[in-house]
């Protein structure tokens, strides 16, 4: 009696660690956490790379051409009376007859010469065109009576016009300065060799007293008051 209760029990208790214990083969393992990794959309194999966009290069590939430039204007085209820019070489071997339309190296002698002596302004381009024949008329109008050839420069209207930018000084040998290289310009021009140094010496008093004498004057070789004003006047040699 005591032998069958016993293996009941044992029965009873063998039962019990069955359920409770569960068999560790026979268990389904238990399902691992879903990672990042897991979720994430998979990169297809195989297929075709982006395309790549080639943004416009910052500075242009092309050479940008130069801003054109506006050429200055010419003012004897212009008429710009402003303008008296140019060659000013006012001594010259010879001062020839000079008519408008003429073009050279003494015509812009001529202008030089008439912006000295506030007939101007005129551009200095060596062309004898409107603007200089209107600063000649402004010359011919301090003439006594008409312009025997208006707008003719002849030896009379070179010596007057170099003449008038003189100043009222008495010049005489062992003079120097301005005044004397003017003198010996207009002495020149009125048909005196002599040489134009600013030097008022030996050559220079032999040229003004052949001057002197050529329009009955004193013969002194002293440029004072009456040689001026037969100089200013346009008187020559002759």
């Amino acid at each position: 009696m005591q032998s069958a209760v016993a293996v009941a029990v044992l029965g009873v208790v063998l039962g019990g660690c069955s359920a409770r214990t569960p068999d560790p083969i026979s268990a389904s393992p238990s399902t691992p956490a879903a990672t990042a990794t897991d979720t994430a959309s998979p990169r297809p194999t195989g297929a075709e790379p982006l395309p790549t966009e080639t943004a416009e290069p910052l500075t242009p590939t092309k050479p940008t051409q130069p801003a054109a430039t506006t050429a200055a204007p010419n003012p004897s085209a212009t008429g710009d009376p402003g303008s008296v820019s140019g060659d000013c070489s006012r001594t010259l071997p010879a001062y020839p007859v000079l008519s408008p339309g003429d073009r050279g190296r003494a015509v812009r002698a001529l202008q030089c010469f008439l912006n000295d002596a506030d007939f101007g302004p005129v551009a200095v381009d060596g062309v004898y065109g409107a603007q200089t024949r209107a600063a000649m008329k402004r010359l011919e109008a301090t003439y006594e009576g008409p312009a025997p050839k208006p707008g003719r420069v002849d030896a009379g209207v070179w010596v007057l016009v170099i003449s008038r930018s003189m100043g009222t000084t008495t010049l005489k040998q062992g003079s120097k300065g301005p005044d004397v290289t003017t003198l010996q310009r207009a002495l020149r021009a009125a048909g005196a060799t002599i040489t134009v140094n600013g030097v008022f010496g030996a050559g220079t008093k032999k040229a003004v007293q052949r001057f002197q004498d050529a329009n009955r004057i004193g013969a002194d070789g002293i440029v004072g008051d009456e040689t001026l004003f037969l100089l200013k006047s346009g008187a020559t040699i002759g």
